[in-house]
């Protein structure tokens, strides 16, 4: 099994803990960065975009799709409910974390530290003021009326869970954390997200995957 992508994606580190809940170690991650693809990437990700498993002759060029296959495969431990109607509320959920949480947590992770470092540009500080007053607040809003104040979203650990977990790593990492005072819940939500045994492994897998490719 090959997990190609870089590391630090919000969407590459989403496989990565799920490998991880699953038991699943014996993979290869391929390194390839977003915007640096080379040019026949597309032959395996017509979208040109990262993750993208393989799994023999099976390619799988899609996050979401690709945690679906792993859940179906490897049944054991469930990361979607079992219940009907909790699995369509868990896929949404995973779905406005993959689209409009990361939309706007994008903003300060890009101007501060991928513009820095890959397109020698300096942080455009107006923008990040912008989405942290205006256009982040509203989306928290809505994460914070939806995750519990115990546990996870829906018993044990979820597909779900681990969305609205990784693009709050990239946001740091932009110098953007999730408010305590103001997001209780939420903030204290991603830190049991981040303690379970699993997600904590493959953060720390990810850490030093990062610490070699940077030197």
């Amino acid at each position: 099994m090959k997990l190609i992508g870089v590391p630090l994606s919000p969407f590459v580190r989403k496989v990565a803990v799920i490998l991880a809940v699953k038991g699943i170690e014996d993979f290869e991650i391929e390194v390839v960065l977003p915007g640096m693809q080379p040019p026949d990437f597309t032959d395996i990700s017509p979208l040109n975009k990262i993750p993208v498993l393989v799994d023999d002759d099976l390619t799988i060029p899609d996050s979401s799709v690709i945690g679906e296959y792993l859940n179906e495969k490897y049944p054991e431990p469930a990361m979607l409910p079992a219940n009907i109607e909790d699995r369509a509320r868990a896929r949404f959920l995973e779905e406005y974390a993959d689209t409009k949480l990361i939309e706007v947590l994008s903003i300060p992770f890009i101007e501060r530290f991928i513009g820095p470092r890959l397109r020698q540009s300096e942080p455009d500080e107006e923008r990040i003021l912008h989405a942290e007053e205006e256009l982040i607040p509203p989306v928290l809003d809505w994460v914070e009326s939806r995750v519990p104040e115990e546990g996870f979203l829906f018993g044990d650990l979820a597909i779900a869970d681990v969305a609205l977990m990784t693009h709050t790593i990239n946001a740091a990492l932009g110098e953007y954390h999730i408010d305590a005072a103001r997001w209780p819940k939420y903030a204290a939500y991603l830190e049991r997200v981040k303690g379970h045994p699993a997600v904590a492994k493959a953060l720390a897998r990810e850490a030093e995957a990062m610490k070699a490719m940077m030197g």
